[in-house]
């Protein structure tokens, strides 16, 4: 069973190739663009995975995509490109489009937590993080000095894990500053099974786009 996997909900952009060989997943292929607008680039390193692993996209048996909260740029152009494999160049109905949110497969690749909850916190903007301290309960936005404090040590694991910890004396870093392709998979895997309900690919928004229109709204079309 061969499957993509995309993410390009945080600062950098990654896709994926892995296998699925007697339930065990084998990464075939990997990249990831370290630097902002990585997103935008991810068709042709796509592209380029596939040519390498000899595979035709008419091939993949599965998609699966971040879908946030995180870059507004990045989870627009991950989660189009996404569409466009499943909907469009493979001329199939029937490959499956999985969403997973972040905080998903943050959990699945911490795994055991040694009994501690975990918090979920990923980079917003303007000194401002995502946190989910409770799986299932959804993620919300709020600034590094309005942090929750906690009534017992937790376990911290996305990419605000340092910055969150240095400011909750009760918070530990798990070391998990992002999700595992394999663990993205795995979510995937499960709601194509329906061991866990579906989620559309579309971007989960927590904050608000910065760009709004202007006060008198949009101009009037040229005559």
């Amino acid at each position: 069973m061969r499957i993509l996997t995309l993410d390009g909900a945080g600062t950098d952009a990654s896709a994926t190739l892995l296998e699925l060989c007697d339930e065990s997943l084998v990464r075939i292929g990997h990249f990831v663009l370290p630097t902002r607008g990585g997103a935008e680039r991810l068709a042709s390193v796509v592209s380029g995975l596939l040519g390498s692993a000899s595979w035709d996209v008419a091939s993949l048996a599965l998609i699966a995509a971040v879908t946030g909260p995180g870059s507004f740029t990045g989870l627009r152009a991950t989660l189009s490109l996404a569409q466009g494999l499943a909907l469009g160049l493979t001329m199939r109905a029937d490959l499956p489009l999985h969403g997973v949110t972040r905080a998903e497969a943050l959990r699945r690749s911490v795994g055991d937590t040694g009994g501690r909850p975990l918090w979920c916190v990923t980079i917003a903007r303007r000194d401002r993080v995502f946190i989910e301290t409770d799986a299932g309960s959804g993620p919300r936005g709020t600034m590094l000095d309005a942090l929750p404090s906690p009534a017992e040590a937790v376990l911290l694991a996305g990419d605000a894990a340092a910055l969150v910890a240095a400011r909750i004396a009760r918070a530990i870093d798990s070391g998990v500053e992002r999700p595992t392709p394999e663990a993205i998979a795995e979510v995937a895997l499960d709601r194509l099974s329906g061991r866990l309900p579906p989620l559309a690919a579309l971007p989960l928004y927590v904050d608000a786009p910065e760009a709004k229109l202007p006060a008198g709204g949009l101009r009037p079309a040229p005559v």
